[in-house]
């Protein structure tokens, strides 16, 4: 999902430049509202920076668990491979084989058999997608295809990342990935929320204070102005995903 971060970035950047203007005024600087007053302006100017920072980071959080995935996952297909090469040299059952060979084409992405041909020589159009390409799914094969070999009880290659417990070693290490990207993401979720409300609900959130500072200082200082001339094109945005 696409976000606006740099435009909550500007939300903040127009408060704080309100925030100088009105410390500027000095005395002169006397809103009613206390939403408005000085002092819980730079409260909520340091909070908006807080809020926004954890989103940032958590963000730069979660692009290191896809590149994190991307290096579990990078091997996966090109072992499967050898794996289902590997079995000829085995004692595995021949109809173990034929099994494994599907969930490897379900890992592939390609096809186990031609696509059904219609009466008159065209190609049938499946009614679902060939293969399930998602992290998800090239886990949940490759782990089908290694609990299959686990139970045939006859595949026991040498080689330390073909054998079972080399393949137990990298489903694990796949899971373990997607499940982190799930909790990274999830907490992003929660922490871009958190921003939201702060920034965007509420008589007291940072545009509703932002806009109501603006109208104290029009009408104040009339819209003709030098006061009202230096905050005018100081605009508050909701940038939320509608």
């Amino acid at each position: 999902m696409k976000t606006n971060e740099t435009g909550h970035y500007k939300n903040i950047v127009g408060l704080n430049a309100l925030k100088v203007f009105a410390e500027g005024l000095g005395a002169e600087y006397n809103p009613q509202k206390e939403v408005l007053k000085l002092s819980n302006v730079a409260l909520l100017a340091d909070e908006a920076n807080a809020l926004h920072d954890a989103v940032r980071n958590q963000t730069n959080t979660v692009s290191l668990s896809i590149d994190h995935r991307q290096l579990v996952f990078e091997n996966v297909k090109p072992l499967s491979t050898r794996v289902i090469n590997t079995m000829s040299s085995t004692n595995v059952n021949p109809k173990t084989i034929v099994d494994a060979k599907f969930f490897n084409a379900k890992i592939q992405g390609t096809r186990i058999s031609k696509k059904p041909v219609a009466k008159d020589g065209k190609e049938e159009s499946p009614s679902n997608s060939v293969s399930r390409q998602s992290y998800d799914s090239i886990y949940e094969n490759f782990k089908s295809m290694n609990d299959l070999l686990i139970q045939d009880g006859n595949y026991k290659p040498t080689e330390a990342d073909l054998n079972n417990n080399g393949l137990t070693i990298k489903q694990n290490e796949m899971l373990a990935a997607n499940s982190d990207i799930n909790i990274q993401t999830s907490d992003l979720g929660q922490k871009r929320l958190l921003r939201n409300s702060r920034f965007y609900v509420g008589d007291d959130c940072l545009i509703a204070v932002g806009r109501g500072i603006k109208k104290y200082i029009r009408g104040k200082y009339g819209i003709h102005s030098a006061e009202w001339a230096q905050i005018r094109n100081i605009n508050f945005k909701d940038y939320r995903i509608k």
